[in-house]
């Protein structure tokens, strides 16, 4: 960590090298890169719709949000119903196929290992997290039980 910018410099230089790498896969085969591209833009997406749609109900629900650094003052419900939406929108064309006629050589895939990963999650949760999942809020200072 670099304590000087706050920047977790070891963490920069490996993601930035993986990416380096998963770019290299476009050299070998382009139907695997443009899924790998599909799985990964869903999967962010659907993080950040999760994110802003937590932040805009409270908001909207008139709750409490801790202190921030920057705040978006009488255009953050705006703006985060646009980010919202605006994610789900991409994320619909993140699952189109990159060329016609689809047959299952050339379909996108991404969609359903996505899906695959939502349910597998959802099984191990119920399975194990529910009872050993340790929510970061406890971490939080003044939140402590």
């Amino acid at each position: 960590m670099n304590h000087k910018r706050q920047v977790p410099d070891n963490s920069v230089c490996l993601t930035s090298v993986i990416a380096g790498i998963l770019c290299l896969i476009n050299l070998g085969s382009t139907f695997a890169f443009n899924i790998i591209v599909s799985l990964t833009l869903l999967a962010l997406l659907s993080t950040y719709m999760i994110s802003i749609g937590c932040v805009l109900r409270k908001r909207l629900l008139g709750e409490p949000l801790p202190p921030a650094r920057l705040s978006l003052g009488r255009f953050g419900i705006p703006i985060n119903m646009f980010a919202f939406f605006y994610c789900g929108f991409v994320m619909v064309f993140a699952c189109f196929p990159a060329e016609l006629p689809v047959d299952t050589s050339s379909a996108n895939w991404a969609p359903a290992v996505w899906a695959g990963g939502l349910v597998l999650s959802g099984i191990i949760y119920v399975v194990h997290g529910r009872k050993h999942y340790t929510p970061p809020v406890v971490f939080v200072e003044g939140k402590r039980a």
